[in-house]
């Protein structure tokens, strides 16, 4: 796991340096993850992200005070948030896919495309083992 954790860190130096304080690679990945997928709910974002309730209404809480995205409440549950990413939410969202697109290519450039598709495979397998984990859990 420290290669997950040390590519969040260089994420997050990369955020730091391109001045945008206040937004860590988690407050990013919730926003990209709305923008994805747009009118989603923050219960989407909870199964999503592995987060409990609580952390998820706070996140979406402060990333809409920023103004990057909006919370409605569902037509038919008012409950229920649906959640949509701002213009200037899909400007951070646009910045952090190219921030993650040098990640990758600095960690995966120099593979070939044997090396690529192998790893491909194996974290393809990788995540269907996750899921089957999160399965048992739920």
């Amino acid at each position: 796991m420290a290669l997950f954790g040390g590519a969040q860190q260089v994420l997050k130096a990369r955020m730091q340096t391109d001045a945008e304080l206040g937004l860590g690679p988690v407050d990013m990945a919730a926003l990209c993850l709305c923008q994805k997928n747009p009118g989603g709910t923050q219960q989407d974002l909870v199964k999503a992200m592995g987060k409990d309730k609580g952390q998820i209404a706070r996140l979406t809480g402060e990333l809409e005070k920023q103004g990057l995205l909006l919370r409605t409440p569902d037509a038919q549950d008012g409950r229920v948030w649906r959640l949509s990413v701002t213009a200037e939410g899909a400007k951070k969202c646009t910045w952090f896919f190219a921030i993650e697109a040098e990640l990758a290519h600095a960690l995966f450039g120099e593979f070939n495309k044997t090396e690529r598709a192998q790893l491909d495979n194996m974290l393809t397998a990788l995540r269907g083992r996750m899921d089957e984990v999160i399965t048992t859990l739920e």
